[in-house]
């Protein structure tokens, strides 16, 4: 227990007790939407579909419903402007195909509502996370519970060649997993949850999972302290959302158990010598360690040979990435500002090179906005940098925002996964929900700043600062020395 003290410097409170409406602050019934919002963010398979190739998750339903406090809080100095931002190039790349009338322009506005929905998470994460972190993580937390045991159901009886719950998995925003499951039962054998596909999970799960263990190994710590059962939450969803990723054998699996051996690593360099230490150090390297390794080099293998599914082949993966940055740059100069045209790479690359699409979140976004989209993103990166710089240029951070680049840019293609979005708007408020292992939590700071005097100050600061000072006497210096010596 912390107790007031006049040597404790007055801190500054983090900016989340000012970014909820007054209407909604310390409000149970908000924390359960918050909850909510991180639970069914994960859960992409439950909504309603909108037309023969979209659907609207709840997730976005509960996010649209949160978003509505925008309308009653400042944006300044808030990171709220990425939203608009990103949106922007997408809004003139459907215009300039529009004017010129050399594309689709209904599949670009289609596509663009497609992206202007999937980004809302962004912002209920950047409006909420901060008051509400705890509420946040333990919904997530949950739904990882729920894709791990989903995926041990599925490991169990993809051995009799069955698919479990393939009534759960419609929805037409993904590849159908009910007409492949023959081939995922029999062949593939990959347990990936309630996700369409292994990359699609881990893509998804991995950023959490790398935070709740760069929490339990204290690289980082939440700027509101989790109750014990929270913390005994995290610590199974980081274990099980860990042990599926190495289950599902994805690509996405290499670098993140890379990430997870780098916060095992500097927790060893730190911890204490004894012996509850070294019992944990003979677990990790000589039982734990190796099964990762054997695991990471088995998906590598399987990975970079390619499968029967599209969307599990480097091969074609790389193919896509190739054709679509040919598709740009070599189209001409409007092209290369302006970008191919929103929604209009995949038809071409279905119809001359019968791939389904440029698999990759990032570089789609950049094929078709342009030149224009890349100054977009860079602005984000900037943010981001900013963020970390603010972190204290934080390991955590810095491995978190890896992993995640690495899942939009070369592991899956698919927009609508919510928890993408999610990630990136909570690495864009990270100084405002996490904290340095040895800085003062909030409920600390709040004492600290409210046993501090107060300094009353006149209204008239201008006039204040050119009244000169009171000429000091002999006698009122003498009378504070006979103070300090206690006469």
């Amino acid at each position: 227990m912390f107790a007031p003290s006049a040597h404790l410097p007055r801190t500054e409170l983090p900016l989340e007790y000012r970014t909820i409406p007054s209407s909604l602050d310390d409000s149970g019934r908000f924390a359960l939407l918050v909850g909510s919002l991180g639970f069914f963010s994960l859960i992409p398979y439950m909504g309603i579909p909108v037309g023969d190739q979209t659907a609207l998750q709840v997730g976005h339903f509960l996010a649209a419903l949160i978003c509505a406090g925008l309308l009653f809080v400042s944006w300044r100095n808030r990171p709220f402007w990425i939203y608009p931002l990103m949106i922007a190039p997408l809004c003139l790349s459907v215009l300039r195909v529009s004017v010129e009338g050399n594309g689709d322009a209904s599949l670009g506005l289609k596509s663009l509502l497609v992206w202007m929905t999937s980004l809302v998470p962004l912002l209920a994460v950047q409006l909420c996370a901060p008051r509400y972190l705890l509420a946040f993580l333990t919904g997530a937390a949950c739904a990882t519970l729920l894709h791990f045991a989903v995926g041990l159901w599925q490991l169990m009886v993809f051995a009799s060649g069955e698919f479990p719950l393939l009534w759960l998995y419609y929805n037409p925003s993904f590849l159908s997993v009910q007409d492949n499951a023959v081939t995922i039962a029999r062949y593939q054998r990959r347990p990936f949850g309630i996700f369409p596909e292994p990359s699609a999970m881990s893509s998804s799960l991995a950023p959490w999972v790398l935070l709740w263990m760069a929490n339990l190994l204290g690289l980082v710590r939440f700027r509101l302290t989790p109750e014990r059962w929270q913390r005994i939450l995290f610590a199974c969803a980081a274990a099980g959302g860990l042990s599926l990723i190495i289950f599902s054998q994805s690509g996405h699996a290499a670098i993140t158990l890379l990430a997870a051996a780098v916060f095992i690593a500097t927790w060893f360099v730190r911890s204490k010598a004894t012996s509850g230490t070294y019992a944990t150090i003979l677990l990790m390297f000589g039982v734990i360690t190796p099964f990762m390794l054997w695991m990471a080099i088995t998906s590598l293998a399987n990975r970079v040979g390619g499968s029967e599914m599209g969307n599990s082949s480097w091969e074609d993966r790389s193919q896509s990435l190739l054709i679509g940055l040919n598709l740009w740059l070599d189209t001409g100069v409007a092209n290369a500002i302006c970008g191919f045209g929103l929604g209009l790479t995949s038809p071409v690359l279905s119809r001359e090179y019968q791939l389904e699409a440029v698999w990759s979140v990032l570089l789609t976004y950049v094929y078709e906005t342009g030149l224009i989209g890349v100054v977009a993103v860079g602005c984000v990166a900037m943010h981001l940098v900013r963020c970390w710089r603010k972190s204290g240029y934080s390991a955590a951070f810095a491995a978190i925002t890896m992993v995640w680049l690495v899942g939009v840019t070369i592991t899956t293609s698919y927009l609508q996964l919510l928890s993408l979005w999610m990630t990136l708007g909570w690495l864009s408020i990270w100084p405002e929900v996490c904290r340095a292992p040895g800085s003062l939590p909030v409920a600390v700071a709040e004492r600290v700043v409210a046993h501090q005097p107060r300094v009353r100050r006149s209204a008239w600061r201008a006039d204040d600062a050119a009244r000169p000072a009171p000429a000091t006497t002999a006698n009122s210096g003498n009378a504070r020395r006979r103070w300090s010596e206690g006469e």
